[in-house]
Order: structure tokens, then sequence, then C-alpha cells
């Protein structure tokens, strides 16, 4: 007899894989699943089927189990094999003991990801509507009396050799002391904080980790990937005595294995990589682009003081996405720093303008850059061999996740080897889109795909290929501007279809029409002789800028008109920068 998707086992999986995986690929069914990512652990039993959806962090060693083992009953001498797939513990009576030289007995490996809540996933587009209903609330008042919570848990002390630095100036003042003091509760009092067992890149308001372990060893995954995994959940206490094991001194054992109340095990039925989201609606969509796009446009132009040069360009910037990749050469990214804005009258323009950006766009953080803060700050991952674990930094961030940074509170000083080494990475990742990882004997390169937008009152201090200087036309009204833009997006439809326009567009296929680029190519030599601040580097970056202005209409090929607009654009963009800046 079948059961309801939510009374499988894993006993039941194994015996009926066939049958499961069918049912596991009607999308509607997926939807009776429990999501991990939106209920607190309690609400969850162990060896429940569950969904979660997060970022591969790190990559452990293979785990060997018993895919099949042999147990005997000590009083009847009865022998019975078992399947050890989807759970951490064997399952086995007081009264029976596993025959550990049987030639029943069949050892396998699984691969074991460590998985986050995916950084800078925005509310709006974390996943809503999932059953709760399935969630076991009788288990509950068992699991509290049972779980053993961080604070009381003694774990041994681990005397890492790479100290964690502190990741980045947090919110509030109280999860900022949090990080700050993560290393010294680890030193002084012997218990691991939550933050440094996290590892998140970036603050997550209820973030979760798990340690996911997939049995299908045809599929690689790699760092970074957004993944959406169905599998069994393991929050068995007893994973959580590992810790405190007198015979276990072992610091990667300590870190690899920490309590099931903070970080549960999850055995994968099902797992599949997340590269876009798919939009039902896309042709609706694309054939309302230039509709949205006016939408959009002035919103942008008047939340930059009506500038709507700037507007375009911005826009241009949300829709970015990397197309092609040769070595160091990639296009497709179109990074922007927006310059020229008084931060003495408006202080709060750079968090103002980021709350509007978070709203359209599904992922994405901003980083307020002082000198404390290069400093201070990891930005790139670095691999602890003590502990074995890749301790996370900012930049470990999931491709389209769109990093806004805020360099208005930056002030001249002696900036530490630490401050050039984050100079060089976020360099790296605007120049290149490449993300240095620190391997402590080598430095391992990550191709990435992250737009970044540089708010600055001067040219930023990072090199970006695109400065934008404002004109500012309407500054009297920014702040009526404010409350009007607050207020325009409260019709939800308008601000669906911004989000739909851009996710949509941005991974449309996009053609380049022979004849065009005899056009673009004789035009470029003309504008080259006309004006000495175009050079030869510029053309690839108005190739990108005018696929970007094409698509923006929601056009997939490249037009003449379009082009020579586009032209017009950047001709404005550089007679507007200051004189030593072209």
């Amino acid at each position: 007899m079948s059961l309801n998707i939510n009374e499988w086992t894993p006993e039941y999986f194994v015996n009926n894989q066939t049958s499961c995986k069918s049912v596991l690929s009607n999308c509607n069914a997926l939807k009776e699943i429990p999501l991990l990512n939106n209920a607190p652990l309690h609400c969850f039993k162990d060896k429940q089927l569950v969904r979660f959806r997060g970022m591969i962090q790190d990559m452990y060693n293979p785990e060997y189990y018993f895919q099949k083992y042999e147990v005997k009953n000590t009083q009847s001498g009865y022998c019975d094999v078992r399947f050890g797939m989807y759970m951490d513990s064997v399952l086995s009576s007081p009264n029976e003991e596993i025959i550990f030289n049987s030639e029943k007995n069949i050892s396998s490996e699984r691969q074991t990801y460590v998985v986050i809540s995916t950084p800078g996933l925005n509310d709006w587009a974390k996943e809503e509507n999932v059953s709760t209903n399935n969630l076991n609330r009788n288990v509950i008042n068992y699991y509290n009396m049972n779980k053993r919570s961080l604070e009381n848990n003694e774990v041994e002390e681990m005397d890492c050799s790479e100290p964690t630095r502190k990741k980045e100036k947090l919110l509030t003042d109280e999860t900022n002391e949090t990080y700050n003091n993560a290393k010294n509760n680890k030193e002084n009092n012997g218990i691991l904080s939550k933050e440094y067992i996290l590892n998140f890149p970036i603050p997550i308001d209820d973030g979760k980790a798990c340690i996911v372990k997939i049995y299908d060893e045809t599929t690689h995954f790699k760092l970074n990937q957004v993944v959406d995994i169905i599998g069994f959940i393991s929050l068995d206490p007893a994973l959580s005595f590992i810790n405190n094991s007198e015979e276990m001194d072992d610091v990667e054992m300590n870190t690899h294995n920490p309590p099931v109340s903070l970080v549960p095990r999850l055995h994968v039925v099902k797992i599949t990589v997340l590269t876009k989201h798919e939009i039902e609606n896309a042709p609706l969509i694309i054939s309302r682009a230039q509709a949205i796009r006016g939408d959009l446009h002035l919103i942008l132009s008047q939340l930059l003081f009506g500038d709507q040069l700037a507007a375009d360009y911005l826009i241009c910037h949300l829709l970015s996405s990397i197309y092609m990749r040769k070595d160091y050469l990639c296009l497709g990214t179109y990074p922007l720093n927006i310059t020229n804005f008084s931060i003495t009258k408006f202080k709060d323009f750079p968090k103002n303008l980021y709350d509007f950006l978070k709203l359209f766009i599904k992922k994405s953080h901003l980083l307020e850059v002082t000198l404390e803060s290069l400093n201070d700050m990891t930005f790139i991952p670095k691999k602890d061999y003590e502990c074995n674990r890749l301790t996370s930094g900012i930049l470990q961030l999931s491709a389209h996740t769109h990093l806004v940074i805020d360099e208005t509170g930056l002030t001249s000083g002696q900036v530490s080897q630490a401050g050039k080494q984050n100079y060089d990475a976020i360099t790296n990742l605007v120049t290149f889109q490449k993300v240095p990882y620190d391997f402590k004997y080598y430095t391992m390169d990550y191709d990435t795909d992250i737009p970044v937008l540089i708010l600055s009152e001067a040219k930023s201090f990072i090199t970006c290929p695109t400065q934008v200087v404002l004109k500012e036309e309407s500054e009297n009204l920014y702040f009526q501007v404010i409350e009007a833009t607050k207020q325009y997006l409260k019709d939800q439809n308008r601000l669906n279809d911004i989000r739909h326009y851009l996710e949509v567009l941005r991974h449309t296929e996009f053609e380049f029409n022979e004849d065009v680029t005899n056009v673009i190519q004789e035009d470029f030599v003309q504008i080259r002789q006309t004006n000495r601040n175009i050079t030869g580097e510029n053309l690839h970056s108005l190739i990108v800028l005018t696929r970007l202005m094409s698509l923006s209409y929601g056009q997939n090929k490249l037009t003449v008109e379009c082009w020579k607009r586009t032209v017009a654009m950047e001709l404005e963009r550089i007679n507007r920068l200051p004189q030593r800046n072209k």
C-alpha cells in the first residue's frame, strides 16, 4: 500500500524508490512537503521528509557508512539484514548486535556538504504558501525536554590555528558584539558561539545551516550554488553527544559534528540546482517590457534626484548578467559607480536607494565600507586546516546577489595588510568577476556573477569602469519623492511586474545581428576620431551596454537604432565626468 508523501520513512523510501521518485517528479506533490526554511527546528520530528533551499557553503570529505548491515538477536539467534541509507544511526534494539564481519554487509560512501540559508535573499523572494500542516507539533515538548541548547553544550575547546576574524559590522549593536566576541567566547568558556558554527558570510535573520548527505555518486556540486533539497531530516540528540565524548579531542570532529539543535543533518533523496526562477507569464512580461520599464525608470530617476540618464544606467546594471567568459574577460557584467550626491544634505541616500532596490531584486546586500571595516572585516573565504572547514567571507555569495557598496563613510588613514587584501578582493570581483579563496598555501580564484553598485560622493577608490556623475534636478523635493515612491509601490501588481521584468529579461537569450555589427565597427572608428576620451577598451563596454539597453525594452535582437541611442548615452555620461576622470 502506498503511503502519503508525509508518511514516508527512510525504510519505506529504500523499498519503494521507483514509485517514490515518480511522486517527487510532480511539482504539486512537493508543495505538501514542509519547508525547513520557514519553521523552527522543534516543529520537525526525526526522520521526517522535509525541503530546504540554500547555498552550498562548504564541502566535507566523503563519509563512509553501511548501506546494508546484518544484525543478530542475541537471545533468539535470529539474523536480519537492514538498510543504513538516509539515516545516521543503525536500527537495532538492546538485545541485538551488528555482525561487523558479515559477508552480507555492504559499505558505501556518501558526499557531505554544508548548505546554509541563501545569503542576501530578500524577504519578498522567500518561498511562501508552503504547507505547515505537516509539521509535527506533538514532538515540540519532547524535543524541548531533550534538546541540548548551544549555551548549555559544554564543547571541548578548539584551538584553531587561524583566528576567526570579525565578519562584518552588523546592523545592531547586540549582534555586532556577538560577532566580535565569537572567538573570545570559544577561548574563554570552551563554548562555540552560534555565529561561529553557522559560519554565514553575511548576517541572515532566522538563517539555518544543514549538513547535507548525498547518496548519488554521479552528481557533483560547486561552492555557492543554490540548491533545492528534499530529504529526511536527522534530529537524533545522540548525534550531539559526540562533542562531549572524553575520547573526542579532535578539533575537526568537533567542528564537523555540531549540535543537531542548531545544525540538523539532511539525507537527500532529491536535489536540484536553482539557476533561475521560471516566470509563468514570461511572454506577457516581455510584450509589456516597454511599459514596465517606463514605471521602473520613473521610480529610479526620481530617487536619483530627477536624473534620467542615471536611471537608464541603473536599469542596465540591474539587468546585467555574464553571458560569456574567456580567461579573465567576462562579458555581460556591468558594475556601476554613482557619484556626486551630497551626503551632508542626504545622509541616508545610499540606504534609501538600497531599501527600494531590494524590493525589486531577489538577493542583495548593502556593504558599508569604512576604513575600520576595510581593515577588520573578512572579505574572502579562508581554509582553516586545523578545523578542516572553509571559514566564510563576505564575498562568498551566490550568483546574481547584488552587492551595493556604500563608500560615504570612508575616510583617509592607514590601510592594514588585511585591508589591502580586502581591497584587492573587491577590485578583483568588480574587474574580473572572480573572488580569491585563501587556502593558506595557495590562492584559488572562483568565478562569480555578482553585480556591484558603488555609491560614493566622488569617484570610488575601487576601480570601476563606469562612473555616472549625478545631475541633480529635484533635490529640494527628495524627501517628498521618498514618500511618494512608497505610495506608488503599494500597488502590488506594479511591484510584481517590475520584479518579473528584471528576472525574465536578465535571462533572455540575445542575438547579435551581423549587419548591425558592421555598423558598430564603422561608427566606433568615427567616434574615436572625434572624441579622444573614447578608447579601444570602451568597445566591449559599449556592446554590453547596448545589449542591456535592448533587453530593457524587451528586444532580444540588436538594432541600429538602439546602438545609436546607447552611443549618445555614453557620450553624455563621459562629458559629465570631471576632466581628471576622463
